[in-house]
């Protein structure tokens, strides 16, 4: 990270353009900015520096940057990052731009780089706008929820970089798009687990009726029994919950509600693809220790 002050300065966005991406009243902590708050905003943030003791020039300041929480792709979760350099010394502007690099503390290997254009205010406080960050902002779609999709992936993925940003209206539209069109896969899948741990056959004809609807609602209307134990999200059909999420009107909800109701879609629909697989994986692993334990039995009888 560089901390000279002879930095190539980046122009920001228009003051006007700026002014529509705050978001006013809103203070957090360098911590949380750099965590949860998506680019192309600017906010006011706390603890961003501290005064530098110099006889020589008393307004000189160190940014400080805290260590943060982050999703590591190398490590598979969160993980702790701690920037390479902790403060940036030696500030005199009023705004500077700065190019953080965080590491990850478990596996030494995965980097976060950040653009930021920093506003000093007083008393440690100021405002932050994010250009940018390599590897994007939020938590990576799991590559089973990108498979089920096929060639629909890159829409998903595109609802996914518009929900970064904050785009509400774009990212529910790219999602109930691609959720509808795979909406067979998707029961495909849980039938498969359904008759895989043996569930009620009542189950099974139930789920391969509501496959034929065209829509997703009248998907949903069809099913009367619930699903497998292992597939219930806090003891809720993960099913009725997709349901009440797209069935909300695109046109007659703000972009912040389609924002949430986009992110309650892709949260929903990762955790119950990842319930589909570790159920199939669980009855895989009893399944070979019954034929083990069954092997063992007839070698002893022999």
């Amino acid at each position: 990270m560089r901390n000279d002050t002879e930095m190539s300065e980046v122009e920001a966005p228009a003051t006007e353009d700026r002014r529509e991406n705050n978001e006013e009243g809103r203070i957090v902590s360098f911590q949380e900015f750099l965590e949860k708050v998506h680019p192309s905003v600017q906010i006011a943030v706390n603890d961003l520096w501290r005064q530098l003791k110099s006889l020589n020039n008393p307004n000189r300041k160190a940014i400080v940057f805290p260590a943060i929480r982050l999703h590591c792709r190398t490590c598979e979760g969160e993980r702790t990052f701690r920037c390479l350099s902790e403060e940036s010394f030696g500030w005199t502007s009023d705004t500077v731009n700065v190019h953080p690099i965080y590491r990850c503390g478990d596996c030494q290997q995965a980097l976060k780089h950040y653009a930021l254009q920093i506003e000093f205010g007083e008393a440690g406080k100021g405002k932050v706008y994010k250009f940018g960050e390599k590897p994007q902002f939020g938590i990576p779609v799991p590559n089973r929820v990108l498979r089920l999709f096929g060639k629909d992936a890159k829409l998903f993925l595109k609802g996914r970089q518009c929900e970064n940003q904050g785009f509400g209206i774009a990212a529910f539209a790219y999602y109930r798009r691609v959720v509808e069109n795979h909406k067979n896969d998707l029961f495909d899948e849980i039938i498969k687990v359904c008759e895989t741990v043996n569930e009620s056959a009542e189950l099974v004809d139930e789920l391969k009726a509501a496959k034929k609807q065209i829509s997703f609602a009248a998907s949903i209307d069809e099913i009367k029994t619930g699903l497998p134990q292992g597939l219930l999200i806090d003891g809720h059909n993960p099913l009725n919950a997709l349901h009440g999420a797209l069935s909300v009107g695109l046109h007659s909800e703000s972009d912040e509600d389609c924002l949430q109701n986009a992110q309650a879609i892709r949260y929903v629909l990762s955790d119950l693809v990842e319930r589909i697989a570790m159920l199939k994986q669980d009855n895989k692993e009893l399944s070979a220790a019954v034929q083990r334990l069954l092997a063992k039995k007839k070698g002893a009888t022999d």
